[in-house]
């Protein structure tokens, strides 16, 4: 019979699926929603609810047959890592099909394991502990384990991949900030983690199995909250370009990776030297005579349209002729104009805030970020040492 504190445990566990399904609906269905991306979190977030049901199904079906639920356990991960590389690419069945046929292989090995586990456990209401310790039993939730901490790592490494893209192709990043991705990961990796922990503390207090498997589950319910506001609110790298669809987009992105890729020119199909150096003289001039980089959230689409040439041309004229990327390029200008305006005289009255706005920059907080990134110094401490030396002269 089960006590007063798994009661309240079970319906805390009820509310979250309850909860998971809807949130999981609002992401899919919501109006500002980019249905490429969102779509693969609201898998995500469906299928932890789902995976949340296992207290649920260890009572109706028993904890034998409820094994068939592991490999339901490795969709997160799977659809979390989707979510994450959908910022930058058009995902389709042929590039996710391999990872479900990964899932397919281990429900059949889970399929096996049940059939024999049913068959010798039959009328046992909770796991013996010679289960645990039997070496099929014991590997298949270390192989879902791993699996899950294999996609985690190829989660974030679509992050750090994702970090080079939008330099490439962006001067203003705070709206696509990827704090916000690191942290939903992480606090996957901690539900991850949990669940190895209670597998353990299952595998010594065997008596105590519903009990731990019902404290794991409830820790979901605050993930699914956080992955939902931050889903909806976090707009995605392709939305920031106006007038450009998602699979446009992506070819642009995949030419910018392409051509600013370590591989030998000759096999890039790239730009000639003399064709970068006339892209770049172009790029110089319309800076100096246009001051473009003041638009707050110039992108590179942007400046290829002015210059009337393919985004993966200015990227590979500005990365190869220029050696940097498209976002220090675009705020060494802002900074450097910046500079004149703090040491120029008319401005004494002008706030740092007014010189950040009129360089090119969105906020005082992006302001003095990256003035400190290419200085060294705040704004407030450069104009202060600058007037210290000028009385001292």
């Amino acid at each position: 019979m089960s006590s007063l504190s798994e009661n309240i445990l079970l319906l805390i566990c009820g509310l979250g699926i309850l909860q998971g399904i809807l949130l999981a609906t609002l992401i899919y269905f919501h109006p500002k929603s980019d249905r490429s991306v969102n779509t693969f979190l609201a898998l995500h977030i469906l299928f932890i609810s789902i995976a949340m049901t296992m207290p649920f199904t260890v009572r109706l079906i028993t904890w034998q047959k409820a094994n068939l639920m592991q490999p339901v356990l490795l969709l997160p991960a799977i659809f979390l890592y989707f979510y994450i590389r959908s910022f930058r690419e058009r995902l389709n069945f042929k590039n996710t099909a391999p990872h479900f046929l990964i899932v397919f292989l281990f429900f059949i090995a889970v399929f096996w394991n049940t059939f024999i586990i049913t068959a010798t456990y039959g009328d046992a209401k909770v796991p013996p502990k010679e289960v645990f310790y039997q070496p099929f039993n014991f590997i298949i939730p270390i192989i879902q384990i791993c699996l899950k901490l294999f996609y985690c790592l190829l989660t974030m490494r679509t992050l750090l991949s994702y970090q080079r893209s939008i330099q490439q192709l962006f001067s203003e990043t705070s709206r696509i900030d990827l704090i916000w991705a690191r942290t939903l990961v992480s606090c996957y990796i901690f539900l991850v983690v949990a669940g190895v922990i209670m597998f353990i503390c299952m595998m010594r207090f065997p008596e105590h199995f519903n009990l731990l498997l019902i404290i794991n589950v409830v820790m979901g319910t605050p993930y699914i909250y956080f992955a939902t506001y931050k889903g909806v609110s976090q707009p995605t790298i392709w939305q920031l370009q106006p007038g450009t669809t998602t699979k446009t987009a992506h070819q642009e992105e995949v030419q910018v990776r392409i051509i600013n890729t370590d591989q030998p020119r000759a096999s890039k199909g790239g730009l000639s030297e003399e064709k970068i150096h006339e892209i770049v003289s172009r790029i110089i001039f319309l800076f100096e005579k246009e001051k473009l980089y003041q638009e707050t959230e110039l992108t590179l689409q942007q400046l290829a349209d002015k210059l009337q040439l393919h985004a993966y041309q200015v990227s590979q004229a500005i990365n190869e002729g220029m050696k940097k990327n498209f976002y220090d390029l675009i705020n060494g200008y802002r900074v450097e104009e910046a500079k004149r305006l703090l040491l120029d005289s008319k401005n004494e009255n002008y706030t740092i805030l007014s010189v950040g706005f009129e360089a090119g920059f969105n906020s005082k907080t992006t302001f003095n970020t990256v003035f400190k990134k290419f200085t060294g110094v705040t704004p407030t401490e450069y104009r202060g040492s600058k007037k210290l030396i000028s009385a001292e002269v």
